[in-house]
């Protein structure tokens, strides 16, 4: 169906008709995917997770098996399961170091039973992180059989199982700390303090146990539904914990795949802190990767080659907040500074993004990437807008960031570019 691309796109040439943007439902357009969380997909909670029915939808369009697909914000690892479940090659890049082990159990094919998960909270060795901050987010009495449940994950645990060991156990060990689990970022609600409350009432130690049997299933569960699904003999590069927006492909690829981190949503070090501590990073190592994070880098000194950028730059500036306007340059230079450094390795590129408000300004992301990539010699193919139906763990009337009602991203739009020539 066609739509207005004045409306969809930021408000501009409301009277014309542009037959390139239409709306879809990727959930319909790819039907044969049960859910968003079918096989591995859905392990860990993940913010602001890529779809699996848009990777699919671009993976099937614009390429073909054996071909080479990057995503360089892998964030979960989506295009890599997607990938091997259609005989792609990958190549995946985040700053998140979770992303190793997440591709690691999500593309796990041996195979696995609940008694190869043993974990053990009595365990003779303990190992407490490095976090000065650890006694804020865990009560002492939490801490000592978290320890040493840890402690058989560093010290005793079969190095191929390591990955699918962490993820039940940094389930339990989110849950039994002052983090409220149904927000995505790490958080000292009110809610988790009564829970941690109530917990402590109770027999914790055994019920950190049930948990982490229940949760150890459903892990064996759903790579039992990936294995079943005919996974392909592909070829892996994952490289996580690295800065994607400085780094430069070695090797050509026909098409990049990627959702960019959200304009005032890119704090995905700070959200995983909590794990990041457990698994064995140091704060040092953990404030060196927030530091590269998009709203704490400067911008690149990069030229954004759109008029739209200027456009919306203006209207930013105008608000008269200077931490706003540094969001907004470093976050379209740092993109900028990825599409100049590799468009020449890339054939096809399909990016999801969201037309984001700041302080009630919608963003047009898609159309700032257009005409940045059509200044380099790119085509512009379609841009497809697909309605968000549930992406978010909670919903709130008021940002608490802003104190202002809190309109969330009605729409995200898959804008698929092609180089000429």
């Amino acid at each position: 169906m066609a739509a207005r691309c004045g409306l969809l796109a930021g408000g501009r040439d409301q009277g014309s008709w542009k037959p390139e943007y239409r709306r879809v439902s990727f959930r319909k357009l790819i039907a044969d995917i049960p859910s968003t969380t079918y096989a591995t997909h859905g392990l860990y909670m993940y913010p602001a997770k890529f779809i699996p029915h848009v990777v699919r939808f671009a993976l099937e369009k614009y390429s073909v098996e054996g071909d080479w697909i990057l995503d360089p914000f892998a964030g979960y690892g989506t295009v890599a399961i997607e990938a091997s479940l259609t005989g792609r090659n990958f190549i995946v890049w985040d700053l998140n170091p979770m992303l190793s082990l997440l591709v690691e159990a999500s593309l796990y094919r041996d195979r696995v039973s609940l008694e190869d998960l043993h974990v053990d909270f009595s365990y003779g060795r303990s190992y407490t992180p490095e976090w000065s901050n650890l006694g804020y987010w865990h009560p002492r009495e939490f801490l000592e059989p978290l320890s040493r449940a840890w402690g058989y994950y560093h010290y005793a645990a079969p190095r191929r199982l390591k990955p699918l060991i962490a993820i039940p156990l940094l389930k339990v060990t989110r849950y039994f700390s002052y983090s409220d689990e149904k927000i995505a970022k790490l958080y000292r609600s009110r809610r988790a303090r009564e829970k941690v409350a109530g917990l402590l009432q109770k027999n914790y130690r055994d019920l950190m146990g049930r948990m982490y049997l229940s949760e150890a299933r459903r892990l064996v569960s759903k790579i039992r539904d990936f294995q079943s699904r005919n996974p392909r003999v592909v070829e892996g590069v994952v490289e996580a914990g690295v800065d994607s927006l400085s780094k430069k492909l070695e090797r050509r690829v026909k098409l990049l795949v990627t959702s960019p981190p959200y304009l005032q949503a890119q704090e995905y070090i700070r959200s995983f802190k909590l794990e990041l501590f457990w698994l064995g990073y140091s704060e040092e190592e953990i404030r060196g990767l927030m530091r590269r994070e998009i709203p704490y880098r400067e911008p690149p000194k990069v030229e954004v080659k759109s008029s739209s950028y200027w456009e919306y730059r203006r209207r930013i500036e105008e608000l008269g907040n200077h931490k706003l306007l540094r969001i907004y340059d470093s976050y379209f230079k740092s993109l900028i500074l990825f599409l100049n450094n590799n468009h020449r390795m890339i054939s096809r590129m399909a990016i999801f993004v969201g037309p984001v408000k700041i302080r009630g300004i919608r963003i047009p992301i898609d159309r700032v990437l257009r005409e940045h990539l059509e200044s380099l010699g790119w085509r512009h193919v379609e841009t497809l807008i697909d309605t968000i139906v549930s992406r978010r763990l909670f919903k709130t009337k008021v940002n608490p960031a802003t104190g202002l009602i809190d309109e969330r991203t009605p729409t995200e739009h898959l804008i698929i570019m092609e180089k000429t020539g």
